[in-house]
């Protein structure tokens, strides 16, 4: 990685990094305009620059620094988009803060009129430290959409979307708020491994993942102090195009160069006759690697080519395709991982009247109309699984039912479906013989009622349901057992099939009947289907079934032709619907799906998935109703 007139320095702990040393050169025009930030940028293969400024406002120059267009005000931090497309204009769209309002301020940069123009304006409640801008994941041939997160002195992130890809049109819709930093100095995103990068004045790098579904974690990747190789205070971060930093720590009096994948092969460039870089950013020329300086010792910009060669990276496609979610329920009334599993429960006098029953596994079951209204709240414990059949009778009276694995009871819980109304009450609870009872599915074979019901470690257990008199009893009529912790499982009443999900494992099938057989595993996890495997449910498309199960370990779905020998056909994500300001869906436990009609909004049947990350704003757990015609389509597809 080291150009070839570096030099490696070895340090007092035995590591080493590579140094080498630079003379900037600085601008023959608005050198000393006392901001903190120019860009280098291209257009049509030209070179320009652009600068922040306390008196100046915002300024596009030439290669020499010679202004060619000024936008009015006190500005010090900057970041930019290119080819954004609004209202079918393209613009490079710059995000900054107003020094004396303290607002942040979206400003298009229209090159055909060579004109500045302010977008939009985004007030926050506490100070804006740092901002910068993302472009999230698209599918290809799609218009992206645009957010910006904000870092403010309270040591909190504020994500964005100000622009919706799909209308193209200027948006300000909030994705999420979450914990960053308190002494925040910098802010980056790298799009193509969306991820998110903070400067920390004293402690150094973190990177965050800057999806909005993804897990909030974070990861130092650049240490300050006597425990890393950065001295004194950092005081920005910038991303290139092949996924390595450019970081400034104005005591070195040189900037670092980083890859976030291999940190041990940091290089530190000193910058000879700077005082002080405050902040520095790259762009990746034939001759090099051109940078923009800001000294704050001396408050002048300077500019200086590092030999430094990219391997630049193309867009990322994302690895699956999408379908969007229409509707989505009520929020759960209990934070953290709470919801769990959907069952779909179908009117066929009234199909548009259908409902939604879901698990709040830390109180009951809750009913939701196909408009994601919630009906009904019975608390009855932490059930975890829900299944429905139809047509059962008890005492002379013919209900609909569904069954719940309740983990407060170690039971199975029922509950009694009005036919005409999707009215539920709890009936009774049925004892098991497991520990710590877990997934759950029902079957109704050969006029029997079964429910299927596992343990968390591996156990199975089949009970026959019988009315007796005004009581349901519960028959044990059979157990088999896993390796491993199993959960989601859903049956073919008419091919008499169980199937379920070793999560660590894959997809097993076995006989629903009460019979001997043993399970066989008919869909191992691959490169696209991983670990864990959770909820599950059989689609019905031309006289065929698809099995489609959730695949948690990367937010996806995987789709399995049964009647092709279970072949594997692909997988899909549930993403974002901004324009119906429904956030995409991650970390599904349950799910359900069926090809029936349920009315004018679901036509050709209904995906039912729970989101263990619900944002646009970050609320407690819910669940997302998917039109099933989008799944129908990617099944054709890929036949």
């Amino acid at each position: 990685m080291a150009p070839i007139d570096s030099a490696k320095t070895q340090e007092s702990s035995g590591t080493s990094f590579y140094t080498m040393q630079v003379s900037p050169q600085s601008f023959s025009e608005n050198a000393a305009v006392s901001g903190k930030v120019v860009l280098p940028i291209t257009h049509d293969k030209q070179q320009y620059w652009l600068m922040t400024s306390e008196q100046k406002g915002l300024l596009l120059t030439d290669k020499n620094g010679v202004t060619l267009a000024q936008y009015p005000g006190n500005f010090e931090a900057l970041d930019r988009r290119a080819d954004i497309v609004i209202a079918n204009k393209k613009w490079d769209m710059l995000a900054t803060v107003d020094n004396e309002s303290g607002a942040a301020l979206l400003i298009g940069l229209d090159w055909q009129n060579q004109a500045f123009k302010l977008l939009t304006t985004i007030t926050h409640a506490s100070s804006i430290e740092a901002l910068c801008l993302q472009t999230l994941p698209h599918q290809p041939n799609s218009t992206p959409n645009v957010a910006v997160i904000l870092a403010d002195d309270q040591g909190k992130l504020t994500q964005r979307i100000m622009v919706d890809g799909q209308q193209k049109s200027l948006s300000n819709v909030l994705l999420r708020e979450f914990v960053g930093v308190p002494q925040v100095k910098g802010c980056a995103v790298d799009d193509a491994s969306q991820s998110l990068y903070l400067a920390e004045e004293n402690i150094g790098i973190w990177r965050y993942a800057a999806e909005p579904e993804a897990e909030l974690v974070r990861e130092l990747v650049a240490v300050s102090g006597v425990h890393g190789r950065l001295k004194g205070e950092v005081t920005s971060v910038d991303t290139l195009a092949d996924g390595r930093l450019l970081v400034a720590t104005p005591e070195q009096h040189g900037v670092w160069y980083i890859d976030p994948r291999q940190v041990n092969e940091a290089q530190l460039i000193e910058l000879k006759g700077t005082l002080g870089v405050e902040s520095v950013h790259g762009l990746s020329t034939k001759q090099g690697l051109l940078v923009g300086l800001f000294d704050d010792e001396t408050g002048v910009y300077q500019q200086a080519v590092l030999p430094i060669t990219e391997a630049i990276q193309g867009p990322v496609s994302p690895r699956f395709n999408a379908v969007l979610p229409t509707v989505q329920t009520e929020a759960v009334a209990t934070s953290g991982d709470a919801a769990d599993d959907p069952a779909i429960w179908h009117n066929a006098q009234a199909p548009d009247q259908s409902r939604i029953l879901g698990t709040n596994k830390k109180r009951g079951l809750n009913v939701y109309s196909l408009k994601g209204e919630l009906l009904q709240s019975l608390a009855v414990g932490r059930v975890n699984n829900v299944d429905v059949r139809h047509g059962f009778t008890l005492a002379g009276k013919t209900f609909d039912i569904a069954a719940a694995s309740n983990r407060s009871k170690r039971s199975i819980s029922l509950f009694a479906i009005e036919p005409h109304t999707g009215e539920v009450s709890y009936l009774q609870d049925v004892a098991t013989d497991l520990n710590d009872v877990y997934g759950l599915c029902m079957a109704q074979v050969n006029n029997q009622y079964y429910v299927f019901i596992n343990d968390t470690d591996g156990h199975f257990e089949q009970y026959q349901l019988e009315g007796k008199g005004s009581q349901i009893k519960g028959k044990l009529v059979r157990q088999f057992k896993v390796g491993s912790q199993p959960e989601g499982c859903v049956v073919d009443d008419e091919y008499a099939q169980l199937y379920f999900g070793e999560e660590a494992k894959g997809i097993w099938q076995v006989d629903a009947t009460v019979s001997k057989a043993l399970p066989r595993l008919i869909a191992p996890l691959n490169d696209d289907f991983v670990a864990d495997v959770e909820g599950m449910g059989i689609y019905h498309l031309d006289q065929k079934r698809y099995l489609v199960a959730s695949s948690q370990g990367n937010n996806s779905y995987g789709v399995f032709a049964l009647d092709d020998r279970n072949r594997y056909l692909g997988s899909f994500t549930i993403d974002m619907n901004l324009p119906a300001n429904i956030d995409g869906v991650s970390e599904t436990d349950g799910l359900e799906i069926s090809s029936l009609s349920f009315g004018d909004a679901f036509p050709n049947g209904l995906m039912v998935a729970q989101d263990g990350r619900n944002v646009m704003p970050s609320l407690n757990q819910n669940f997302k109703l998917v039109d099933a015609t989008q799944i129908a389509q990617l099944i054709r597809n890929w036949l």
